[in-house]
């Protein structure tokens, strides 16, 4: 995996918009995320474009991917924002391009499409973390620090901390080494069956998820499930399920998370934690998607090795 260079103060990084756009307030959020950093934010079109739940059509959408990593001024690159989009796009990227010219990349949730596939075809590590449109100079300290490290550190091996008073919980006691791979459930479920499916074999699975009835994600994690990618996976790391709307009715006729894991998850004896504060969350862990990691899920513990 190719780990790309870390940025430095003044450095141009791309603004870019590959899913949902974004509004005038949350456009300047995250020009002066980037100058709180000391980086030198340069918007792409897309991040003034809207077409409908889209920043614009599918081809402005991946000419501006594709003009950010070939664009040799170009440090960096920082997604604005998730929402949905980015799947679309995947056959329009220019992969063998992108390998050539690995840039520091960063976003989550429907961003994982991208992750997914610069892992994959690029072999470049990306990370997993907060987007500048979330507003840096507001954010937390944990995640903040976690965030900067990544920027301007790259991926250094060494223990992972969950934020204070956050436990991890052990749902399946073991070892395991591997890539870290993965992130928003639902996305990653929708790529089932193509190209551009993710890919667990021998890997560290991260899984997290938002806004989602438990029977949807039962059903994405049985999707997974029933494609081998959880089988595949040499451990799981449960990441946050945020703001999950409970059932209505009678509470008899639905399951909690804990136990859709013990029923889905659990039985496969794969290695696994839960609780592992990244995704739609703060404070939250940056994660170098790619990125070698040690599971120990007897002792609750993740760790970078480089």
């Amino acid at each position: 995996m190719k780990k790309p260079d870390p940025l430095k103060q003044g450095d141009p990084v791309a603004l870019i918009a590959p899913s949902s756009p974004v509004t005038e307030e949350k456009m300047e959020a995250a020009q002066k995320s980037i100058q709180f950093l000391g980086l030198h934010p340069v918007p792409f079109p897309s991040s003034f474009m809207k077409n409908g739940y889209l920043s614009g059509t599918d081809e402005a959408r991946a000419k501006d991917v594709n003009d950010a990593f070939l664009d040799s001024s170009i440090r960096g690159i920082f997604c604005l924002r998730g929402g949905y989009g980015a799947t679309r796009i995947l056959p329009l990227l220019d992969y063998e391009n992108i390998k050539c010219h690995p840039k520091f990349f960063v976003g989550y949730s429907d961003i994982t499409a991208l992750h997914t596939v610069f892992n994959k075809f690029c072999e470049l590590i990306t990370y997993h973390g907060p987007m500048p449109s979330r507003g840096y100079h507001t954010m937390d300290y944990f995640s903040l620090e976690s965030l900067s490290a990544a920027v301007f550190h790259g991926s250094t091996p060494g223990m992972v901390l969950n934020p204070p008073k956050e436990d991890i919980e052990i749902l399946c006691p073991g070892m395991a080494q591997g890539q870290i791979t993965g992130g928003n459930l639902s996305v990653m479920a929708a790529a089932l069956g193509s190209r551009y499916e993710v890919d667990t074999k021998g890997k560290i699975l991260f899984i997290e998820d938002v806004d989602e009835l438990p029977y949807r994600i039962d059903r994405n994690l049985t999707a997974l499930k029933l494609a081998g990618k959880l089988n595949d996976a040499a451990g799981i790391i449960l990441g946050t399920f945020a703001d999950m709307p409970e059932e209505t009715g009678d509470p008899d006729r639905t399951l909690s998370l804990s136990q859709i894991f013990d029923q889905t998850i659990c039985p496969l004896g794969i290695p696994t934690i839960n609780n592992f504060r990244s995704g739609h969350i703060y404070p939250q862990i940056t994660i170098p998607m790619g990125m070698n990691a040690e599971l120990n899920a007897t002792d609750g513990t993740v760790a970078f090795i480089g």
